[in-house]
């Protein structure tokens, strides 16, 4: 087991005098934490290691859904079951945006049941089970577009998983009975890998690289062009969720179970595992380098991680509050 730096912030800074809102120009915005109920997104201000909660932002009434893009400089967001997906900028060259604007995407999916990032974000991938159809956006944020469009899609079971490359020339696709498949044109899906549960599913970043864990067998299998390579991670993970750091070197799984982050070095093989106080389920990219917000929070507090080869650094979110 890994040492892990732990950052602290005094509660100081996280005082707000009553009733003079945040202004997102003053200062850095590393993200945003959605809510569903009602849908809402929260600024997370500040950077890795002195972050605290701002007052939630204004949405538009139509949104019923958010999900934000790696980086958090944009969302997709649903609007109900007839209106398309539609794009939701977060932050503009100026900075963020304290009024986030709608951008219609007309011809795409209204409420895909499964929906996928690139590791950047400049692409996506949207799954709707009620109309058996895959859309592929690229062009992400700025010149968004339909690049591919599958009617169709064949598998024995429902999907269960997405996942999409940053040039979008790689689509896989999991179902309920642990098989992965990639998906290319319209010629029917072409098994790549069968475990037996899918977990986790993503690409490395800038690569046709994938990932895939099985929280059962407590496997990482990374799925590449040559064949398979299955990993153990370290400290009997049972993996949830996977990213890659930016460079593509270095993989991180999230366990809850066993609370605890472990990385793989892709070159080496190598895992080690870092142990944290909760038990994170996704791994989210933020706006600062290899940073990532682990949820859901613990005990209403959100968790930063954020991934350096020298020694992993876990901090932690502040609340918002007001001072009477």
């Amino acid at each position: 087991m890994r040492r892990l730096a732990i950052a602290l912030i005094t509660a100081a800074p996280l005082l707000l005098a009553q009733g003079t809102g945040i202004n997102l120009a003053n200062g850095p915005v590393l993200g945003f934490v959605s809510g569903s109920t009602p849908v809402q997104l929260q600024p997370i201000l500040g950077i890795p290691g002195a972050s605290r909660l701002g007052d939630a932002l204004p949405l538009p009434n139509t949104v019923t859904q958010l999900y934000l893009a790696p980086g958090h400089s944009y969302a997709l967001a649903a609007q109900g079951p007839v209106n398309p997906i539609a794009l939701l900028i977060l932050r503009v060259p100026s900075g963020s945006q304290t009024n986030p604007t709608i951008v219609a995407l007309p011809g795409v999916l209204a409420q895909p049941d499964l929906v996928a990032f690139s590791p950047t974000g400049r692409s996506a991938a949207l799954y709707s089970q009620q109309e058996n159809r895959l859309q592929v956006l690229t062009g992400l944020p700025n010149s968004p577009q339909v690049a591919r469009d599958m009617p169709d899609v064949h598998l024995a079971n429902n999907p269960t998983k997405l996942a999409i490359s940053d040039d979008a020339q790689a689509l896989l696709i999991a179902d309920g009975s642990g098989a992965v498949y990639a998906l290319s044109g319209n010629t029917a899906p072409v098994p790549v890998y069968r475990t037996s549960n899918v977990s986790a599913l993503a690409f490395v970043s800038q690569s046709h690289d994938a990932v895939v864990g099985d929280p059962l067998l407590g496997t990482v299998a990374i799925v590449q062009a040559s064949g398979v390579k299955v990993l153990v991670p370290a400290e009997g993970c049972q993996p949830q969720a996977a990213v890659s750091t930016a460079d593509g070197k270095t993989i991180l799984i999230a366990c809850p179970a066993q609370r605890l982050i472990s990385s793989i070095d892709l070159a080496s093989g190598v895992a080690n595992a870092y142990k944290i106080g909760n038990s994170p389920s996704a791994l989210e990219a933020v706006g600062a380098r290899d940073t990532f917000l682990m949820s859901p929070p613990d005990g209403g507090t959100y968790w930063l991680f954020t991934w350096q080869p020298e020694g992993p650094v876990v901090s932690f979110i502040g609340a918002l509050r007001h001072v009477n």
